[in-house]
């Protein structure tokens, strides 16, 4: 398992990724790093915990030589930002956009919701290219978030602004791909029911939800490891999301993954996510929101009519996977 702690690394000596070796046709977007670490220290991400100490920023004439590479390859390219937590720095970004507007890519990124308090940034991502950020609100209830940031247990406190933060940042015309860990401690039964509401009220544009996993030498594994809570330590194939190797509490374990499982049917069935995104292209697409949010079609309010059974392990992309 890759650990760079004790190694820290200069963004700045980071040599130009071979993108030419690449056979472009095979993928839908190529990765650009512009920083590394998050300042949050949540109980259950592997990825900071594991490459850095700090949060570090590499140098912006960098990265836009290395968004200039994909160019040359791929005239009009697709771009992830492979960052932890890309808005932290501001001031590096306000600096960085106005010379990724005229490059004229498409581009998403991984952010905290702290971002939709900056709306001069968010009209200056969307001019740049930006299509959708990928948001870990990690719980619709509040009992869930108790303790998950253990610095200053940061998405507790900001709980309330949720939807308010959803709302902002789609009106400006880009998506919020909104992400939710199921069977934190404190979620009952009622979490499955509060998600697909949280969802139908808000519309975000993409939605994801995985089970909570103890991935190794995080908080969270080493504090179910000393409740005795794991059920299959040291099994890491099964350590992909959608697999339960824990005790949940106050649930069972099968009364999680029936949940999780009835949940999936609804939130991704094709009348619900094409709701969600004609409500989008409808209210925001093009800037501000003038428009209420349609009401969901009956299917896709009950979920009656649509598949009572989920796969085991849902596909949906992007996904938001740690570095082990």
């Amino acid at each position: 398992m890759y650990d760079a702690r004790g190694r820290e690394f200069d963004l700045a000596d980071a040599p130009m990724p071979a993108f030419e070796l690449l056979d472009i046709e095979k993928y839908n977007r190529l990765t650009v790093q512009a920083s590394r670490g998050c300042p949050w220290r949540c109980s259950f991400c592997a990825s900071s915990i594991l490459l850095t100490r700090k949060y570090k920023q590499k140098p912006i004439d960098m990265v836009l030589r290395e968004i200039d590479k994909i160019r040359e390859l791929w005239p009009r390219p697709f771009i992830e930002f492979a960052d932890d937590n890309a808005f932290v720095n501001r001031a590096y970004w306000h600096k960085l956009l106005p010379k990724l507007a005229g490059r004229r890519v498409k581009w998403f990124v991984e952010t905290d919701l702290s971002v939709s308090e900056d709306d001069e940034l968010l009209a200056a991502a969307r001019r740049a290219g930006c299509a959708e950020v990928l948001i870990g609100f990690e719980s619709p209830v509040e009992a869930g978030l108790e303790g998950i940031e253990l610095r200053r247990n940061w998405k507790k406190r900001k709980w309330p602004m949720y939807k308010q933060v959803i709302r902002r940042i789609q009106s400006h015309g880009i998506r919020v791909n909104a992400c939710f860990v199921l069977g934190l401690d404190g979620h009952t039964t009622d979490v499955f029911e509060a998600l697909y509401d949280f969802v139908q009220d808000t519309s975000p544009y993409d939605v994801q939800i995985t089970y909570q996993t103890p991935f190794p030498n995080t908080p969270l594994y080493r504090q179910l490891q000393r409740d005795g809570r794991l059920t299959h330590d040291g099994q890491w194939d099964r350590y992909t999301l959608f697999d339960i190797n824990y005790q949940p509490r106050p649930m069972t374990a099968e009364q999680l993954r029936l949940g999780f499982h009835q949940l999936t049917s609804r939130l991704y069935s094709d009348s619900f996510t094409n709701w969600r995104r004609d409500n989008f292209k409808q209210q925001y697409h093009r800037g501000p929101a003038t428009r209420r949010v349609r009401a969901p079609c009956k299917a896709a309010t009950t979920g009656r009519g649509l598949p009572t059974r989920a796969p085991s392990k849902p596909a949906v992309l992007p996904m938001r996977l740690p570095i082990l």
